[in-house]
Parts: structure tokens; C-alpha cells; sequence
């Protein structure tokens, strides 16, 4: 199912009324029921055109249409089992209809049951052989599952079969850049851009390839292309914060890190990312500051409590440490890293009370 559209969009107010008006005429007549389903659900009003989707399965029970307009109103709603069903109902009646194998592999990929979602994915392409979303959408299952070579083998298909689809270039570039082959992900971001000059993110890519070969000068210049852009996306600052950070540039990196929080101030990566920076430079108070800042945020993330721990430590306040890597062992108990590190502190601290108690004797 398309995306709901917003209402500044488009006034589907009329369109609404007059299919209300038209089923009350003639409640035997399915098509102002399908225009009404469509429209209240590309207006988000979901509940409503469930309804009114069920209402026409009634009237027109082998309409499988319908049935497939049920599951993806259904799936929006959270309704995964129901969804399925649906689908499953679609199939048995129409066995041919590739949309109903489709929906049913986004479903299955998007709960992370790639080999499942594979399978209806293959089923579709053996109806629909040159649709490239399809041979897209199972690039990206196969991505998920790290068969990178099958990944990239149904992009280039996709790309073939609709060139100037700037997505598929950046699919197929997202792999490489997995895979670390960064002049080959290069590559295809670039081709993604000339097909869409302001895919900004494709340039942060291109940013991040060339400051993962050390090439820092040319990222900067993909960095601030992307800020031209779009100089509201907290990701091309955090990003840019980093190459500059690797250059010694720790002041200008600051300054990105800052103006990346005030964009996403919710994002606790960020907050850990400067107090990293700050505790490196020893600056041990700032990052204390930026650490807090980010356990406020998620109180259970087990990277910021080993961090704050380990900068505690550095300020020889073994006390407060130790209350943050026992958080930290607590979140991820298995952790025999985070364990070791959490015993070692207490044995230390313990030293050193006993230490004192001894010199006060």
C-alpha cells in the first residue's frame, strides 16, 4: 500500500463525500467502496478504510484486491498475524497475483524473517520476472543475511531494469560499503547522485568511504556539499565531527559534535561520541557532563555506564565508578569483559580503603 498522504497534500474531503453518497444510492455497486477504501487510507485514516475494505469483500467476496487492501491496512495498524491471513486468503484465491506474494515477503523481511521473506520473493519474481523492486527488495533481505554476493547480483538486475532509479545505486553501494570495498561503493554513491543531485546522504557516504582511506581532505569537501544541502541533518555534522576528530582537529570536530546534538537532541550516540572526545583530551569533567547527559537519555545503554566508569576511574572516583560498571554487568550479564573490569575496580577500591584505614591506625 502507497504511503498516506498528508492532507496539505490533497483535499480528500470531496472525493470522501461523494463515495459516501454514491453507497448510499447503490450499496450493491463495489466501485465507490475501492475508491473510498483507497482514498481514506492514502488520507491516514486507517480504521475507516478497514471498514469500508470489509464491506466490499462482503459484497464481492472473490475480490482479491480487496483482500490484499485488507492485510496492507491491517499490517499499518500493527495487525501482523491478521495481515498474513489476508495474504495467505489472496494466494489461495488468486495463486497467479504477484502482489500477494510481494506484501508478504516485505512483511516476513520487515519482522527479520529473511529466509522466509526469500522464499515469497521468489514466488513473486516467477510471476513478475522484471519488476525491479522486487529483485531490489530481495538484494536487501540477502544483505540482511550477509550474502552480499546474491545481494548485489538482484541490485544490478534492479538497475538494469530501471536505470534511472538513483535507490537501487545506493543499495548496491551500501553493500560495498559493508564488504569495505570503498571504492567500489564510491563509485555507485556517485552514480546515485547523478541521478539525484541532492541525495545528500549519498554524499556522507561518499564522505565516510574516503575518510575510511584516509583520504580526509576530499571527505571534508563531500561533508560540506551534504551541509549545503541539507545543514539540518545532525548525521552529516556527527560524521564530518569524526574525519575532523581523526585530522586533530579536535576543536572544529567539538564544534560538529555540538551543532549535531542541538539537531538531535534525543540521539544518546551523539553525547557519547564528545565525551569520548573530551575524556581523550582529559577533560575529564566535560565529559562526565556529555556521559550523564546520555545515560538521562537511555538509562540502559551499557556503552555509556563503561564509559563514564572508565573516566571515573581515570579521576581516581573509584566509588562512583563502580555503581556504573555494576550497572553496566546488570544490563549485559553475560559480558565477561564488563565483568572483569567491574570486579577489577572493586578489588582496587577495596585496596585502597584498606590502605587508608591502615594509615589512619
Amino acid at each position: 500500500m502507497e504511503k498516506p498522504l498528508k492532507k496539505a497534500d490533497t483535499d480528500f474531503t470531496q472525493i470522501i463525500e461523494d463515495c459516501k453518497r454514491q453507497i448510499q444510492e447503490d450499496p450493491s455497486n463495489p466501485e465507490p467502496y475501492n475508491i473510498l477504501g483507497t482514498t481514506l487510507a492514502l488520507s491516514g485514516q486507517f480504521e475507516e478504510a478497514l471498514d469500508v475494505y470489509k464491506k466490499l469483500l462482503n459484497l464481492s467476496p472473490d475480490n482479491t484486491q480487496s483482500l490484499i487492501n485488507i492485510g496492507s491496512t491491517l499490517y499499518i495498524l500493527g495487525n501482523i498475524d491478521e495481515a498474513i491471513e489476508y495474504y495467505q486468503k489472496a494466494i489461495a484465491l488468486e495463486p497467479k497475483n504477484y502482489s500477494a506474494y510481494m506484501n508478504l515477503a516485505n512483511i516476513y523481511a520487515e519482522e527479520n524473517k529473511a529466509n522466509i521473506a526469500i522464499n515469497y520473493y521468489k514466488e513473486a519474481l516467477k510471476l513478475c520476472p522484471d519488476k525491479a523492486e522486487l529483485h531490489a527488495s530481495l538484494g536487501r533481505t540477502y544483505q540482511d543475511l550477509q550474502k552480499y554476493d546474491k545481494a548485489i547480483e538482484n541490485y544490478k538486475t534492479a538497475i538494469k531494469l530501471e536505470p534511472e532509479n538513483y535507490e537501487y545505486y545506493v543499495d548496491i553501494a551500501s553493500v560495498y560499503m559493508q564488504n569495505s570495498e570503498f571504492d567500489s561503493a564510491i563509485k555507485y554513491y556517485k552514480e546515485a547522485l547523478i541521478r539525484n543531485n541532492k541525495d545528500f546522504k549519498s554524499l556522507i557516504c561518499i564522505g565516510n568511504a574516503l575518510s575510511e582511506q584516509k583520504k580526509f581532505d576530499e571527505s571534508f569537501d563531500y561533508y560540506q556539499r551534504s551541509l549545503d544541502i541539507n545543514p539540518d541533518y545532525a548525521k552529516s555534522h556527527l560524521c564530518y565531527g569524526i574525519a575532523l576528530s581523526e585530522t586533530g582537529k579536535i576543536d572544529e570536530a567539538i564544534e560538529k559534535y555540538k551543532k549535531a546534538i542541538s539537531l538531535a537532541p534525543e540521539d544518546s550516540k551523539i553525547y557519547i561520541i564528545l565525551a569520548n572526545t573530551y575524556s581523550e583530551q582529559n577533560q575529564f569533567e566535560e565529559a562526565i557532563k556529555y556521559y550523564k547527559e546520555a545515560i538521562r537519555i537511555d538509562n540502559t545503554n551499557t556503552m555509556a555506564h563503561m564509559a563514564i566508569g572508565n573516566t571515573l576511574t581515570f579521576m581516581g572516583k573509584y566509588e562512583e565508578a563502580i555503581e556504573h560498571y555494576r550497572t553496566a554487568s546488570k544490563l549485559d550479564p553475560n559480558n565477561d569483559e564488563i565483568f572483569t573490569i567491574y570486579a577489577e575496580s572493586v578489588e582496587e577500591y577495596t585496596a585502597l580503603q584498606n590502605e587508608n584505614n591502615k594509615e589512619e591506625q
